[in-house]
C-alpha cells in the first residue's frame, strides 16, 4: 500500500511540475516575443575592396604598433579634402649624395642670396651628415642626414623648392588616391636587406614596382622626405617610409606624415625638389636632373572616408587596443546577433521574479552561490516600472537572460552594438557631444526610463542608452586585482561622459556586486 501511495505521490508531483513548467514556458514565449531587439552584424573589416577597407586591414595587421606610435595622432581624426594643384615638375629621384656634396661646395664659394628658409639661424652651414656616416661613398644613394634648412636651400638654388605637404601627398597618391605611391597593397620589395643602413643606401629606381604611374621613384621608401608646411600650419613635415622606422606598411602610407624640427638630421631622412616651371640644369651639376611633369587637377587627399579604424585610434585609449581587435577580428563564428534595444526594465525583471520555475533555480549558472536570491536587496515593490532594472548582480542577470531564451552579450558584442560595428567611438557618432547621454554632466541623479531617448542612440540600429544611463553586465570575464571579475560596459548617470561614454570604457567588478548604477541587456540569438 505504501509503495502504491508513493507512486501516486510521485505521479502527482510530476504532473504538478509539468503543469508549472508548461505555464512557465507559455509565459516565457510571451516574454520572448515582447522583447524589442535590433540586429547587429559585427562584420568588422572583412569583405569589400574599397580603399577604406583596405586601409582598415593594413592598420589591423599592425595595430599593436600604435601602442608606441603617436606621431600620426594629429591625422587620424581628419577628414578627406581636395587639393587643387597647378602643373608641377618633380624630381624623379631623391636628391643624391653626390649632387648635395657638389651643391654644398658651390654655395660656399658663390653665397647665392634668397635660399635660406624662414627662421634659419644666422651663419648656418649647409652640409649632409652622410659624409660622416657608414654609407658615405655611395654617391648614387639619397642624400641623408640633411636638415630642412639644407633641403630648402638646395631646392631654391636649383631653381625649385621643396614640395608642400599637400603637394607631396598629391604626388604620392595621384588623382586615384592610392594608399601607397604604387597602389593599395603594401609591397616589401623595397626593403631587401636586414641592415637598415643598406636599405637606405640603395640607388634610385632599383625597385620599379614601387614607382608611381608618373615615374616618381622611392616616394614610399629608401629615406623619408622633407616637405614644407602650409599657411595654416607652417611646420615642416616628413613623408614616406624609410629603412629604419617600422612597421614599414604604416610609415609608407601616403596620407600619414609627422612633424620634425627644421634642424633635425637623420641618416634616414632626405628630400626631392619640385618646380613651378620646367627646370634648368643646376650650376653645380654636370647633367640635367630627371623630372616628371605632374598634370594639374583636383587631388583628393587624406584618409579614406569609409575607413573605420583611424577614427577609433584617434578617440579611444591606446590601453584598449584589444577593443578594436575584438571589433574587427573577433570570433567570426558568431557575426550576427540580436540585442535588446534598451536595458531590461523593472517590468520585465518583475515577470522573472514571479516565475516559480525561475525561483527554483532552473535557469541558474552552475556556479551560482547557494541560496542565492534573485530579488535584489533594494528591489522596489512599486514605482516606475519603465526604469532599468538595477541592483541586479551578475548571477541574477545571467539567470534572467536564460529564462528569456537568450544570454548576456560578450564585451565584444556589446562594443560592436555600441559602435555600429566599428564605425564610431561613441554610440551616436565619432565625437563626444555633451547632453546626449545620461551622465554626470546632466542633472539626473537616477537613471532615466529605459526607452527614453535624449540622443544616446546608435544611428544604424536605434539601440538606446549605451553611452550612459546605467552601466551594463556582460558575460566576459577579466582580471581585477588578484582575482577574476566580470566586465561591465558603458557609462552611467554618475560618471563623466567624455571618458565613460566611449565604446572602450569598462569596469570589472565581482559577480555578486549590486549597484543602482548597473543594469543589463540581453542577446537573443537566431531571432529575426
Amino acid at each position: 500500500m505504501k509503495r502504491v501511495f508513493t507512486a501516486l505521490l510521485n505521479t502527482a508531483l510530476a504532473l504538478f511540475v509539468a503543469a508549472v513548467a508548461a505555464a512557465s514556458y507559455y509565459k516565457l514565449r510571451v516574454t520572448f516575443h515582447d522583447f524589442d531587439t535590433v540586429a547587429v552584424r559585427a562584420d568588422g573589416a572583412a569583405g569589400g575592396d574599397t580603399q577604406g577597407r583596405q586601409l582598415d586591414r593594413i592598420l589591423l595587421s599592425n595595430l599593436r604598433a600604435f601602442e608606441y606610435i603617436r606621431s600620426f595622432d594629429h591625422l587620424l581624426a581628419g577628414k578627406p579634402f581636395t587639393h587643387n594643384m597647378n602643373t608641377l615638375w618633380a624630381d624623379r629621384c631623391e636628391v643624391r649624395q653626390e649632387n648635395f656634396y657638389k651643391f654644398a661646395k658651390w654655395q660656399a664659394l658663390h653665397r647665392p642670396p634668397d635660399i635660406a628658409a624662414p627662421g634659419q639661424p644666422g651663419g648656418w652651414t649647409y652640409y649632409s651628415a652622410s659624409q660622416d656616416h657608414k654609407i658615405s661613398g655611395r654617391l648614387a644613394a639619397p642624400a641623408n642626414g640633411v636638415s630642412y634648412y639644407d633641403a630648402h636651400a638646395y631646392c631654391r638654388a636649383a631653381g625649385g623648392r621643396l614640395p608642400t605637404r599637400r603637394e607631396w601627398m598629391a604626388l604620392a597618391g595621384g588623382v586615384e588616391t592610392r594608399l601607397y605611391p604604387w597602389g593599395g597593397v603594401f609591397d616589401a620589395s623595397g626593403w631587401p636587406h636586414l641592415d637598415a643602413r643598406l636599405n637606405a643606401a640603395q640607388r634610385c629606381g632599383v625597385h620599379p614596382g614601387l614607382d608611381t604611374p608618373q615615374g616618381l621613384h622611392d616616394l614610399g621608401g629608401n629615406v623619408s622626405e622633407w616637405a614644407q608646411g602650409t599657411r595654416d600650419d607652417p611646420r615642416p613635415s616628413l613623408h614616406g617610409g624609410n629603412a629604419f622606422n617600422r612597421p614599414y606598411p604604416i610609415y609608407s602610407l601616403n596620407a600619414l606624415y609627422r612633424h620634425a624640427p627644421p634642424a633635425y638630421r637623420s641618416p634616414y631622412v632626405g628630400f626631392r625638389c619640385v618646380y613651378d616651371r620646367a627646370p634648368q640644369r643646376p650650376a653645380w651639376a654636370q647633367q640635367d636632373t630627371p623630372v616628371a611633369r605632374i598634370a594639374p587637377g583636383a587631388y583628393p587627399l587624406g584618409l579614406p572616408q569609409d575607413a573605420r579604424i583611424p577614427g577609433l585610434l584617434a578617440a579611444l585609449s591606446r590601453r584598449h587596443l584589444e577593443v578594436i581587435e575584438q571589433l574587427f577580428d573577433g570570433d567570426r563564428r558568431q557575426r550576427t546577433f540580436r540585442i535588446l534595444r534598451h536595458e531590461v526594465t523593472r517590468a520585465q525583471y518583475r515577470r522573472f521574479l514571479q516565475d516559480p520555475i525561475a525561483q527554483l533555480g532552473f535557469y541558474a549558472n552552475e556556479n551560482e552561490p547557494k541560496d542565492h536570491d534573485y530579488r535584489p536587496p533594494a528591489w522596489p515593490d512599486a514605482g516606475d516600472d519603465r526604469l532599468p532594472a538595477t541592483g541586479i548582480n551578475w548571477w541574477s542577470a545571467y539567470a534572467f537572460a536564460r529564462w528569456a531564451g537568450g544570454r548576456l552579450p560578450s564585451a565584444a558584442e556589446w562594443t560592436a552594438a555600441a559602435s555600429s560595428s566599428g564605425r564610431y567611438a561613441y554610440p551616436w557618432g565619432a565625437f563626444y557631444e555633451q547632453g546626449r547621454a545620461a551622465t554626470a554632466e546632466t542633472p539626473a541623479t537616477a537613471p532615466l526610463p529605459a526607452l527614453e531617448n535624449r540622443g544616446d542612440v546608435t544611428p544604424h540600429g536605434a539601440i538606446l542608452n549605451m553611452g550612459g544611463n546605467v552601466s551594463e553586465w556582460t558575460r566576459s570575464i577579466g582580471v581585477s586585482g588578484t582575482g577574476y571579475a566580470v566586465v561591465v560596459k558603458g557609462g552611467n548617470f554618475s560618471l563623466p561622459g567624455r571618458e565613460t561614454a566611449r565604446i572602450d570604457f569598462e569596469n570589472r567588478v565581482p559577480a555578486s556586486f549590486n549597484s543602482p548604477r548597473i543594469g543589463f541587456r540581453i542577446v537573443l540569438d537566431g531571432e529575426s
